[in-house]
């Protein structure tokens, strides 16, 4: 027997096997087929950009940590750069399997086997998995790209319009003070062997580089507005349904969760639209600022964000302390989102029944029924469980809520977050906005894995300790409770607000 027909005797049967070879990993085809270094010809550029991009995320992260990877892989130009990186592995990819099933065919052919029409339908079927395959993953790419984009578009607009937070009528906090700054020291020099005492001279100790520290940090704490809105059929604009200011110690990662009734009446207004009233306080409903603002241009500046900066810098001047950015979220994101999750873990403390549980969709009401105990709620029973006030309060909701708020944030598992990506994009693109800026995503990412959501802080401000109508001394009580939330020891683990705090199931 020749030495062809002894390798050839030895390759695959199938010049179909070794395109899925090289389908799974380019090269591997062609050097089972028995052309080693036609193999390792063709593995070469895929083994150097798989080694060289492990390498480079490896590299980033212990040089910055987890954070410096996420921010480095959020950049608008290496996303781009990703996507046409994958177009072209997409040619190279294709390009390996057709030649793993070339040099199979001719060794099959050599051999006295011809490929019959199953084997070229299947060739054809990698090819397309390929093609599906890469296409799929600069789909993702861009897709990341449009969804970054527009939810962390606050803002922009259109001109006049100003998305930023208003500015207070009192002065910030002080921020943490600063490590002392490096001063010169004294070296002691003198004469080798001269037994005098050696003539000090002044030295400049080495200063550390410092670390630029992001805008929302500067002051020592993150504080978020978060708020659910309802708007739907037969409410126009932004309805505030839900608001929660979220409170995170930078240094220590202590939370605090503060629920805003949407029914506290005087509420203050900032300066640049206190003067809308006398008293410089807003009469109605604090759920109604929004649309009552959008609809007096001339009293609350700011263009089409007039609304927008008339909620925040209300809910500013009530708490006493400075916003850093606002995230809203609509009913039906927030139904998408838990059935992303294949539903929530909630421990129901108490049977909540309710009559009229108005629909999402404002089509009218029905009646809901959650009884007490553990349950894996969908994304609508999680909202009704949210929502329901008709059997007590809307104080008692506020409890709920921040208890799904804290159930939703323990049952995130980042694998599972990665898993449904695409799904997550596409939510968090039709029923997502924040003023929160892109570039401060991998810091926030790092601040939130240190929360401890068992030990986040619950305040909510209802009677009889905070009447609906405030009074001054009421404002002033509000903001001492904000402003020095962590002064106390943090709560024992579990201690959250009701439906929240035992793990479950």
């Amino acid at each position: 027997m020749t030495d062809r027909a002894i390798i050839a005797d030895r390759s695959p049967r199938s010049p179909l096997a070794a395109a899925g070879l090289s389908f799974v990993f380019p090269g591997l085809g062609e050097y089972a087929a028995g052309e080693r270094r036609r193999g390792v010809l063709v593995a070469t550029p895929a083994f150097v950009l798989i080694t060289g991009a492990v390498g480079f995320v490896i590299g980033t992260a212990m040089g910055g940590g987890g954070g410096a990877v996420l921010e480095l892989l959020l950049r608008p130009e290496l996303l781009i750069v990703l996507v046409v990186l994958d177009l072209l592995a997409l040619g190279y990819h294709l390009a390996a399997v057709a030649d793993a099933w070339l040099v199979a065919r001719r060794r099959s052919v050599a051999a006295g086997r011809r490929p019959g029409r199953i084997a070229i339908a299947g060739v054809a079927l990698i090819l397309v998995a390929t093609s599906f395959a890469h296409g799929s993953l600069a789909a993702i790419g861009l897709e990341t790209e449009a969804t970054l984009a527009e939810v962390f578009g606050g803002g922009t607009g259109q001109s006049g319009d100003d998305w930023s937070i208003p500015d207070t009528s009192f002065e910030p906090e002080d921020p943490p003070t600063p490590e002392p700054a490096a001063t010169p020291t004294a070296t002691p020099v003198g004469p080798a062997g001269s037994g005098e005492p050696a003539s000090p001279v002044l030295t400049a100790a080495p200063t550390p580089t410092a670390v630029p520290v992001p805008a929302w940090a500067r002051d020592g704490r993150l504080n978020l507005l978060l708020v659910g809105s309802d708007a739907g059929t037969g409410r126009w604009m932004l309805r505030t349904d839900t608001m929660v200011v979220l409170s995170v110690d930078v240094e220590s990662g202590r939370a605090a969760m503060f629920g805003i009734p949407r029914n506290i009446v005087n509420v203050p207004l900032p300066p640049e639209s206190a003067d809308a009233f006398e008293n410089g306080r807003f009469p109605g409903m604090l759920n109604a600022l929004y649309v009552y603002a959008w609809g007096h241009p001339s009293a609350f500046p700011g263009g089409q964000a007039r609304g927008f900066r008339a909620l925040t810098g209300a809910v500013q001047e009530l708490i006493g302390v400075r916003l850093d950015a606002f995230v809203a979220v609509d009913l039906r994101g927030f139904v998408k989102l838990v059935n992303a999750f294949d539903g929530l873990w909630i421990r129901v403390p108490e049977r909540i029944v309710d009559d009229r549980y108005p629909k999402v969709d404002g089509s009218g009401t029905t009646r809901i029924v959650i009884e007490a105990g553990c349950h894996r709620l969908s994304g609508s029973m999680a909202l009704a469980y949210a929502r329901s006030r008709h059997q007590d309060s809307d104080y008692g909701r506020m409890r709920r809520q921040q208890a799904v708020l804290l159930a939703l944030r323990r049952q995130l598992d980042p694998l599972a977050v990665l898993e449904r990506a695409p799904e997550l994009l596409r939510i968090a693109k039709d029923h997502l906005w924040t003023t929160l800026k892109r570039e401060d995503l991998a810091g926030l990412a790092e601040l939130a894995a240190r929360v401890d959501a068992r030990r986040v802080a619950s305040v909510r401000f209802v009677p009889p300790a905070y009447p609906e109508y405030l009074s001054t001394a009421d404002i002033k009580h509000i903001r001492k409770v904000v402003r020095h939330v962590f002064d106390d020891p943090p709560a024992e683990s579990g201690t959250g607000p009701g439906g929240g705090g035992k793990a479950c199931p």
